[in-house]
């Protein structure tokens, strides 16, 4: 019993969820074990290519990662991919932009259902990424998407998740509403550090919306998302300035954050939009601005048990903490945190 090779003996499905935790480099590894294992990697339908787990400082790192990348996919079974990731490190390697595009390209033919691209100084995704009848998460860190989108040729009737790290968008207010309008099964949406013309951002399916904007984002007019769940938005400037928020009315955990900007417009509806809310957390410079205009018309929160106000000093906005108060009937928690004072009392 000493010599069983119990995990060979496992069955393929089980071995293969085990090589799905390994990136590809170790999953190829394997093969050394027996010739059972010489096929069993190349079954694996989950690869992630790392290209700093190459661990060395030889100048032709980037060439040695190419050809394994081209092997694996040459040897591979021919069989359907649920994952394809790549993970770069743009300050230190600099992969083709052509290899990119023709793995890219592998992994859409072969059905991939998550697509993962990070780090790549990669300027330019191929078009058939956004026409793909089988994904159904796609995260990017790269540049720019390029002109798929802009052409407004998106067509992603599974696409559940999308995630945008970085990326430039700007100068075009149809890219968003291009791929929006292109993803109908899209229910999870962020945009982080992202230069982006916003202006409308319009889905009826959303349930998540993340938006960190870069400083040069435009400002957001309107968010028409009406099955939203949870709603982030982290913003620098005038942004939000003059936004109107559409009635949300399942939306129940958000996070509103402005720092840098100077006030609000008037006739802006923020605090309105989401009147079933149970955690809500307002913070940013700028946010007793924002309560200033809106808390004498913004519902009361019978829902609410825990609210979080950032950046408001207890001296000086205890009126706008009593209001929030006031429409809270239900609140358990509440959570004040300012860091610095804005005022001085006489008696200090």
């Amino acid at each position: 019993m000493a010599h069983v090779n119990r995990i060979s003996n496992l069955p393929d499905d089980l071995l293969h969820c085990i090589l799905s935790l390994l990136d590809t480099q170790e999953v190829v590894q394997t093969c050394i074990l027996s010739k059972r294992w010489q096929r069993l990697w190349a079954d694996v339908d989950s690869l992630e290519l790392v290209l700093p787990s190459f661990k060395t400082h030889s100048p032709n790192i980037e060439r040695r990662f190419t050809k394994f990348i081209d092997e694996l996919l040459s040897r591979r079974n021919n069989s359907d991919l649920r994952e394809f990731r790549l993970f770069c490190e743009e300050n230190f390697f600099n992969v083709s932009h052509r290899k990119i595009t023709a793995w890219i390209l592998y992994a859409i033919r072969h059905k991939a259902k998550v697509i993962e691209i990070d780090g790549c100084l990669y300027w330019s995704l191929p078009r058939d990424i956004f026409t793909s009848s089988s994904l159904e998460e796609l995260y990017l860190y790269i540049p720019s998407l390029g002109k798929g989108v802009v052409a407004g040729k998106v067509n992603l009737p599974q696409l559940k998740k999308l995630h945008l790290n970085g990326i430039i968008m700007s100068g075009n207010p149809a890219i968003l509403r291009n791929l929006l309008s292109g993803c109908p099964a899209l229910e999870d949406l962020s945009l982080n550090v992202c230069t982006v013309d916003l202006h409308m951002v319009s889905s009826p399916q959303l349930k998540h919306l993340s938006i960190v904007s870069a400083l040069d984002t435009a400002r957001i007019e309107s968010i028409k998302t009406p099955n939203l769940v949870s709603l982030c938005l982290k913003l620098s400037g005038d942004v939000l300035r003059a936004a109107n928020l559409e009635k949300m009315p399942f939306l129940l955990n958000v996070i509103v954050s402005v720092t840098g900007g100077t006030s609000f417009d008037e006739n802006c509806s923020i605090l309105a939009a989401f009147p079933n809310v149970r955690s809500l957390e307002l913070c940013g410079n700028i946010m007793k601005d924002l309560l200033r205009v809106e808390l004498l018309k913004c519902p009361t929160y019978f829902n609410l048990t825990k609210l979080h106000l950032r950046d408001l000093c207890q001296f000086c906005h205890g009126d706008l903490v009593d209001g929030m108060l006031a429409h809270s009937p239900n609140l358990e928690k509440l959570q004040l945190c300012k860091t610095t004072r804005c005022c001085q009392r006489e008696d200090d």
